[in-house]
């Protein structure tokens, strides 16, 4: 009953492009179909003053995101695989977003062996939904799993222009990768390959001793005829003692940005700046970042099995030019109202202050209030 229920809105769809089909082939279209999802609303605020400015103008915005998730089996060893995306980012709370399939391949699954062929994600911590037509190939080894993935017509949020690499969209893309465990220690190594662009790489190995885990990463990318220095290092520690967890980080970067391939390939903050092999708090974070240095400390408190309290500081400094730097903070609170297990709201804001060795030190204060229901 609860996947017909979840299959009802897919089915009407169906119904209504399928006038000549019976109940009983439809019936039989979606036997064993999972299907899976998320409806999320933020609302966002943000004022900003900059020195000598202290009003420089609010902004709002709503985004609202519906993703369905459905896997249809072919046979016993294919599925098909689709992802269907509708997402509305605007800040006038009234334009529609536009729906897309945003992935559609078939994953052929053989014991050890999986395979996914078609557009999907690039998979890696080095890139933010990135995409491409292409194919990715799993074995499971038992203690290890060791890959490969090879891709044309990839596409990102945008197609900007880096002046050093020229533009991101439409390079292939191949890649190999491995990850595993070896006694309480989890590593992870990828190697991808971008021709006539550069190649990057990046490792991380987490080690967990009772309730505590710390854990290092780098990443760092390499363009063709170009001696620019970017790279990404991150080293943290984390753990918790009953309702209360924290994370301590350290984050640099290299001399002329941050390592991660999408940060380096799109040169666009926003389109990067949640890839996981970089830092990022709320406002502050490393991706496409220069010669930056940061300490952040993250904690939480559960203080009822449905209410969490968070507070979370960030402070480092960047290069503002060749011999001056910029001070960078910020300082985060939220409370996190878990309703049920598949409802979850929060409201969360941000202090974000950048002092300039040069003046005109700037402000920002963000607030978000977000309800996200998953099925």
């Amino acid at each position: 009953m609860k996947k017909f229920a979840k299959m009802s809105l897919v089915a009407a769809v169906a119904v209504a492009g399928m006038t000549s089909a019976s109940a009983a082939d439809l019936a039989e279209a979606i036997k064993g179909v999972d299907v899976s999802g998320q409806f999320r609303l933020r609302y966002e605020d943000t004022a900003t003053d900059t020195a000598g400015n202290n009003d420089n103008g609010n902004a709002n915005k709503s985004d609202v995101e519906i993703e369905i998730n459905a896997k249809v089996p072919v046979n016993d060893m294919v599925t098909a695989v689709f992802k269907i995306d509708n997402a509305n980012d605007d800040t006038n709370n009234v334009d529609k977003g536009a729906v897309t399939i945003e992935d559609y391949y078939f994953q052929y699954v053989n014991g050890a062996t999986t395979v996914n062929f078609g557009q999907q994600n690039i998979p890696g911590r080095m890139t933010d939904a990135a995409q491409g037509d292409g194919v990715v190939a799993l074995y499971n080894a038992g203690a290890f799993t060791v890959g490969a993935a090879g891709f044309i017509t990839q596409s990102a949020s945008n197609t900007t222009t880096n002046s050093n690499v020229g533009p991101y969209e439409g390079y292939d893309l191949y890649s190999v990768i491995a990850m595993g465990n070896a006694g309480p220690v989890a590593l992870l190594g990828q190697y991808a390959d971008v021709p006539d662009l550069g190649n990057a790489y990046n490792v991380k190995a987490d080690a967990t001793v009772g309730p505590v885990m710390v854990g290092v990463e780098y990443s760092e990318t390499d363009l063709d005829n170009s001696s620019a220095e970017y790279d990404t290092f991150k080293a943290y520690v984390s753990g918790s003692i009953e309702a209360l967890s924290a994370k301590l980080t350290y984050a640099s970067t290299g001399k002329d940005g941050s390592g991660s391939y999408h940060a380096v390939a799109s040169n666009d903050y926003a389109a990067s700046a949640e890839t996981p092999a970089e830092f990022l708090l709320w406002q502050l974070g490393s991706a496409t970042k220069a010669d930056l240095s940061i300490v952040a400390l993250d904690a939480s408190y559960a203080l009822t099995d449905k209410v969490t309290l968070r507070a979370a500081y960030a402070d480092g400094d960047m290069k503002e030019s060749a011999t001056e730097k910029q001070d960078l903070t910020e300082i985060l609170g939220q409370v996190s109202y878990k309703m049920s297990s598949n409802l979850n709201t929060y409201f969360r804001i941000s202090q974000y202050e950048v002092d300039y060795t040069t003046g005109n030190d700037t402000e920002k204060v963000r607030g978000r209030v977000e309800v996200q229901y998953t099925f």
